[in-house]
């Protein structure tokens, strides 16, 4: 009878501890680490056309246009500019799209002969008038200054593709509407590099923007270098 008891004691004892064993809460898990947000840092903006990052862009004037080796000139050296710009899209447009620049740009120049020459001989006249002893050197160096504005690398394309609209124009342009055919044409070719300088501004306003935001450095780096031309005019 005692052992009986003495079970049933035990039992209830090990009953007891099983029901508060399951009272028992069980303890919160250990809070996780904090996940690390990745920074993403979006690439700068890049030049148009794979331009040089020190590409300078001619300043607008007053009435809207470039101030270009283009500008300030008059009809006859206006036609000139035209002719040198054929001539370089003649030389250095490759491809079959542009392979009837080089015969329009022959057909051009013999068609007019007697006009580019009279032009040719005005314009000498006029860097001699202006200029001096040393016109010639002046003239080749603006010739030269020319050429390589037609030549900037970077445009070959679109300049191509517009020299090609303005020589099947050239080639029967009479010489009597040679001046006005040489503004309408200086217009259109000059029409790539505009839209390019256009885009190059907005390419350094998106850099200054992106350094702000992601280069702090780079943006003082580049306040550092531009210089203040405060005071150095004269009586400044």
């Amino acid at each position: 009878m005692f052992v009986g008891t003495k079970k049933i004691r035990l039992a209830i004892a090990a009953a007891t501890v099983s029901v508060l064993a399951a009272c028992q809460t069980a303890p919160p898990p250990p809070p996780s680490a904090p996940v690390a947000t990745p920074q993403y840092t979006p690439r700068a903006p890049t030049t148009p056309f794979g331009a040089s990052a020190n590409t300078i862009v001619p300043p607008l004037r007053a009435d809207g246009l470039r101030q270009t080796i283009n500008r300030d000139i008059g009809p006859l050296q206006t036609v000139w500019h035209v002719r040198a710009a054929l001539n370089v899209a003649a030389l250095s447009c490759t491809g079959s799209q542009y392979e009837r620049l080089v015969s329009d740009y022959n057909a051009f120049i013999g068609n007019n002969k007697r006009f580019l020459r009279n032009a040719n001989t005005a314009i000498l006249s006029k860097f001699r008038r202006e200029i001096g002893n040393g016109y010639q050197r002046a003239h080749d160096r603006h010739q030269t200054r020319l050429y390589n504005y037609w030549s900037f690398s970077p445009l070959r394309r679109p300049f191509c593709d517009q020299a090609v609209q303005v020589s099947q124009r050239a080639i029967i342009t009479k010489s009597e509407d040679m001046e006005a055919f040489g503004a309408q044409a200086l217009a259109e070719l000059e029409k790539p590099f505009n839209d390019f300088y256009l885009a190059y501004e907005e390419y350094e306003r998106d850099l200054d923007e992106w350094r702000r935001q992601y280069a702090p450095e780079q943006a003082r780096d580049a306040a550092d270098e531009t210089i203040n031309t405060t005071g150095l005019t004269k009586g400044g």
